[in-house]
């Protein structure tokens, strides 16, 4: 039985409204992006949103990844500005806050794991902003205040940043990054105190075995237990 032009085209025409009608209602297709953003390419998940807004077709959702996407792959002023443009659409400003210091959070470890303080400021800034008081404002702040007496080296202040670091490491026990900068401020206090610092860098290792630091931590851990080797067969104890 062949069916009459006139019918194949109104049932062509019934199939395209159907579609376009579920495409209104769920929403513009963002797997592809998430799916980018889960095996770590941002910016191609980027790029995915960018096409879905210029295409006119963004909503909440749509703005919200691409906030997340934009700050991951490093592009933060975009960032900033697709933030805007979901609270504009209607995204909950709860839900984007707590995803906004999520993501300042992970930024502010790892450029404290890195030794990049000036950055860690910025981002302890952000934190402060966004959620004062909360246990990511305290923990960085309280890393970068002990940061800040380590670097002018008195022996008082050497002091008050492992006190800064010990409070830190209380917020967030799971964390390594405490106990290495402990460790690095007991050698500094005391080059002779071999145990302390050690015991410091160890557990920042256990922790973490792939922090941002720990290369450095076991660097330390080398020329610390190289010195009180020496100092062991010099002394005989």
């Amino acid at each position: 039985m062949k069916i009459k032009p006139v019918i194949l085209s109104l049932i062509t025409l019934i199939s395209v409204l159907f579609l376009t009608n579920c495409a209104t209602i769920l929403g513009p297709n963002v797997t592809a992006g998430i799916k980018l953003s889960e095996t770590g390419d941002h910016a191609g998940a980027l790029k995915h949103y960018e096409a879905i807004i210029e295409g006119g077709q963004a909503n909440s959702k749509v703005y919200r990844l691409a906030y997340e996407a934009a700050f991951r792959a490093g592009k933060r002023v975009t960032a900033a500005s697709y933030y805007d443009d979901a609270l504009k659409a209607g995204y909950s400003a709860d839900s984007l806050t707590s995803l906004a210091v999520e993501l300042w959070y992970e930024r502010a470890l790892k450029v404290m794991g890195s030794d990049q303080w000036a950055e860690a400021k910025k981002a302890g800034e952000q934190l402060t902003r966004l959620a004062q008081g909360s246990s990511e404002d305290k923990f960085c702040t309280l890393i970068l205040a002990g940061k800040k007496k380590y670097d002018r080296g008195a022996h008082k202040g050497l002091w008050d940043a492992i006190n800064d670091y010990t409070k830190a490491s209380i917020l967030f026990p799971a964390s390594g990054l405490p106990h290495y900068l402990s460790g690095q401020a007991r050698y500094k206090n005391d080059r002779n105190d071999y145990d302390a610092a050690l015991e410091d860098y160890y557990l920042a290792i256990e922790l973490e075995p792939k922090g941002l630091f720990a290369d450095r931590a076991r660097a330390d851990i080398k020329k610390i237990e190289a010195t009180k080797s020496k100092m062991k067969a010099f002394w005989g104890k």
